[in-house]
């Protein structure tokens, strides 16, 4: 569940178990790498042991009026560089960071999504900045290490009010297909008349086991979000997307 601390201007996911009470032991002879985001939608700290901590940031983008920036940053924190005898939890957990800055600002933090006991990986990805420069669109992803399911939802900062909408997939693809069912998205942006475009594909036979949920169809599809109402529609051909964001390269760390 999201929630917002105005007195503080941070966004944060509510845990039921807070992490941090692990250990950090990951080797002190790795130091964080930061490096230019190939590809931040799904930052780990490695897919087979030796583990190591990652930190990967995307590039900023900046709004089409040019008074918001914005770039995220997503931390793969390895706490073992590989599975100690007798030790039954986590290696990896990740935190993945939104930073914004304001005209005449300094970049400061306004989202942090921390791990979970049930889903220890996540990153953000910016997608764009709406046309009139007030939302900036982006896609978290949230999963639990050694398992093969990825969760992905859209996120939306608005930069007037400094507040956050997560529309509900889950609900979205229930009134949709009349099912409890889910797919796997990639948020690909807005449509000229400012509605969110996705792509969808169908779960593997293993996400569908450990999201204990069936796809929702079995093929490729294109899907238009209205925002306003939460709704969507399958498109029958690709839509034109508009590209706002004036993309610049990751501030150095």
């Amino acid at each position: 569940m999201l929630f917002y601390n105005s007195s503080v201007g941070i966004a944060f996911v509510r845990l039921g178990l807070v992490l941090s009470l692990v250990p950090p032991v990951w080797s002190q002879n790795t130091p964080p790498a930061t490096q230019p985001a190939a590809d931040i939608s799904h930052v780990t700290c490695g897919e087979k042991p030796p583990f190591s901590t990652r930190v990967v940031r995307s590039d900023v983008f900046v709004s089409p009026d040019g008074k918001h920036r914005a770039y995220t940053e997503v931390e793969a924190r390895a706490l073992y560089p590989q599975r100690p005898p007798g030790y039954s939890g986590p290696l990896c957990v990740n935190n993945s960071r939104l930073f914004v800055a304001n005209e005449g600002q300094d970049f400061k933090i306004v989202f942090l999504q921390e791990p979970s006991d049930q889903e220890t990986g996540n990153s953000l990805r910016p997608a764009d900045w709406s046309a009139d420069s007030r939302r900036l669109l982006l896609e978290l992803a949230e999963w639990q290490y050694e398992t093969p399911a990825i969760t992905r939802s859209i996120l939306i900062y608005d930069s007037r009010s400094g507040t956050f909408q997560q529309p509900d997939l889950a609900q979205v693809f229930r009134k949709q297909f009349r099912i409890d069912c889910s797919l796997d998205i990639h948020v690909t942006g807005f449509t000229p008349e400012g509605k969110i475009v996705f792509e969808s594909q169908p779960l593997s036979p293993e996400e569908e086991e450990v999201l204990s949920l069936p796809s929702c169809a079995r093929k490729k599809e294109i899907y238009e979000m209205d925002r306003t109402t939460e709704t969507i529609i399958a498109l029958p051909n690709p839509p034109k997307l508009q590209r706002n964001a004036k993309i610049e390269p990751a501030p150095a760390k």
